[in-house]
């Protein structure tokens, strides 16, 4: 410890708070709970509680206490509705994400060069079934979890050192944990603030409870005694029982720590209800126990349209996520008869649709793909402007993938609105001296006599995206190049991705101000990734062995991640913008129009629902609407 110093103004030039929240203990708690310790059911609040709560700000007023908010989710693997709703994570993002705040850990502490990092535990704090919680939960999810090669055989990048080995973790007391690297990672902060307890993957916690945990792991189980649990659950292997026990929302068990926490339910159930913590670490200004809201079901839709249905029926008490942008207007129409109202929250920046070629397409099509001046070509040729009309009902702005004005990672003007000008002259005479042949249809030929056609892969979930692709498809066939849409369930499209089987998709912007952190789309390392050189991404997995080596250009946005991560703020500044001056340029992505609350930022929310931020920030990265603090909402009574 004497080698470590605190460096709280270090951190504040980072953009990274270290204050811990404090809070009177004089109040309360929900009414349940207090029912429950006068019974003897539950221990008093005092004893509940950490040492040092977490003391979590309201928007507008101390709350009060009950009531179920009703969300509305599409299924097992609509899993980030339940992630994003809860933010379970040590530190996390501030509403504006302008900084990294505490959570369930009460802060952190570094050396000068930002190889060795502690996270301070809060003592005192306990999981939901009321076991403590300490270095112990992290200690087995590195000992016995990231380190065994069953369950997570790649280990985790955001914990690798450049020669490829594991940073240590070490158990310093029960409430202090130390991470050691072979080099600076000023992006522990931020990473970590991305691993929130919840996710379609176990590669994305960073603590458990090691005391529930132990039963499904060979290490401290009996043999017999895994092997009936693993029959019993329809498994082959201990590691996939293992792997739903982790994740809560699969589980439906698992202890947690969030403000709420499944009651048996799951994600795959009709409704999944998760139900206030009563351990849970945070209070308001007054001391006073958080979450104000009892409990939050997610009632399950079989689609979008039906969701939205009930969105405009005032079914739905605060939702953003599968929200269209196309049912705004008859949300507002109804919006004084149903019991809710409408709050946009703009997203921070990037393109709210993009169209990425993918850049190690095997077919053809893949050597006009590599061309940037084709890539040129197809940006010219699209009207950004019906766009914007059509999906977006006139809010936002035609640019490329960067972020916004007010960030401070932005390129400039000339690189957000680069290649976005309407231009169909310009794009022929570029194609004219690519692929000059053209059918009788008017479709441009390839050398090998076949049409060239550009097939856009489109998600259901994301209405606006499957008329925004069809208006591109009409766009590019004015110059002569075939495009058709093709519309997949979320899965299959997730698992075409990774196996270089996508040509082309349609996605969105989401974590363009977040791209040293988390799992950016401008890293083809990034598991998952965008359709953005899924080759690439073996090439580096493998060490070269495999897949296809990285352009001049691509390489050097991976040493650009890379050095980011251990420069100061900065260099990091300026290392982003050089990022996205490339990452516009080159164009690998097409944008569309951004600076609009397509993406989760169309919500209702019910007309008694308190503490609802007017502006928030809008981003993945955020946990949006978690980066709101959910458990600061109420129902006025």
């Amino acid at each position: 410890m004497k080698s470590l110093i605190k460096i709280i103004s270090v951190l504040a030039a980072f953009g990274i708070s270290y204050l811990v929240g404090t809070a009177s203990l004089s109040a309360g708690e929900a009414p349940q709970l207090a029912s429950q310790v006068k019974a003897g059911t539950l221990p008093p609040l005092n004893e509940r509680l950490p040492e040092i709560p977490l003391m979590l700000p309201v928007e507008d007023e101390i709350g009060q206490y009950g009531g179920t908010l009703r969300r509305a989710f599409l299924g097992p693997g609509d899993h980030n509705n339940y992630t994003r709703a809860v933010y379970d994570a040590l530190v996390r993002y501030a509403p504006d994400g302008s900084q990294i705040v505490p959570h369930i850990a009460a802060g952190w502490e570094s050396n000068y060069n930002f190889t060795e990092w502690i996270i301070r535990l809060r003592a005192g704090a306990k999981w939901s079934d009321g076991q403590p919680f300490t270095a112990d939960d992290i200690l087995f999810w590195y000992e016995d979890m990231l380190m065994n090669k069953d369950l997570m055989p790649g280990g985790v990048n955001w914990m690798k050192n450049e020669d490829g080995s594991m940073a240590k973790v070490q158990k310093m007391s029960d409430y202090l944990v130390k991470w050691t690297y072979k080099q600076p990672n000023t992006a522990f902060l931020l990473n970590m603030a991305n691993l929130d307890g919840a996710d379609k993957s176990i590669s994305n916690l960073v603590f458990v409870p090691a005391h529930y945990l132990k039963q499904f792991h060979p290490k401290y189980a009996p043999k017999s005694s895994l092997d009936r649990k693993v029959k019993d659950a329809g498994f082959d292997t201990w590691t996939q029982l293992f792997a739903v026990e982790a994740l809560p929302h699969l589980s439906g068990n698992r202890p947690g720590m969030a403000a709420w926490v499944p009651d048996g339910t799951t994600v795959s159930d009709k409704v999944f209800t998760i139900k206030r913590n009563p351990y849970f670490v945070g209070v308001d200004p007054k001391g006073n126990q958080l979450p104000y809201i009892d409990a939050i079901s997610f009632t399950f839709y079989a689609d979008k349209e039906a969701l939205n249905l009930a969105a405009v029926a005032g079914e739905i008490d605060f939702q953003g996520r599968h929200i269209n942008m196309s049912s705004y207007p008859v949300l507002k129409e109804n919006e004084g008869s149903a019991n809710y109202r409408v709050v946009t929250w703009p997203t921070f920046g990037g393109s709210d649709a993009v169209v990425m070629l993918n850049q190690t397409w095997k077919g053809p099509e893949g050597e006009f793909f590599q061309n940037k001046q084709f890539r040129i070509a197809l940006s010219h040729a699209i009207d950004r402007d019906s766009i914007k009309e059509l999906a977006f009902y006139g809010l936002g702005e035609a640019r490329q993938g960067v972020p916004a004005p007010f960030h401070p990672y932005y390129p400039g003007d000339e690189y957000a609105f680069r290649y976005t000008e309407l231009n169909p002259s310009k794009s022929n005479q570029i194609l004219d001296g690519i692929l000059p042949n053209k059918n009788s249809e008017g479709f441009r030929v390839m050398p090998n006599g076949k049409v060239l056609d550009i097939e856009i892969g489109v998600v259901p979930q994301f209405g606006a995206w499957a008329d925004i692709a069809q208006l591109i498809v009409e766009n590019w066939a004015e110059i002569g190049i075939k495009a058709h849409v093709e519309i997949r369930e979320r899965s299959q499209h997730f698992s075409m991705r990774p196996a270089n089987e996508l040509m082309s998709e349609i996605w969105n912007e989401d974590t363009t101000g977040f791209p040293f952190s988390g799992q950016p789309k401008f890293d083809p390392r990034s598991d998952p990734a965008l359709t953005f050189a899924p080759l690439v991404a073996k090439w580096y997995a493998s060490g070269g062995s495999s897949g296809e080596a990285p352009t001049p250009e691509i390489k050097r946005l991976v040493e650009i991640i890379d050095e980011a991560k251990t420069s100061s703020r900065n260099r990091q500044v300026a290392l982003a913008k050089e990022l996205f001056k490339i990452w516009a340029d080159n164009v690998w992505e097409i944008g569309t129009v951004g600076m609009t609350p397509m993406i989760q930022g169309v919500l209702v929310a019910n007309d008694n629902l308190r503490n609802v931020p007017e502006v928030a920030g809008n981003d993945w990265p955020l946990r949006t609407p978690g980066d709101t603090r959910l458990e600061q909402y109420f129902y006025a009574k």
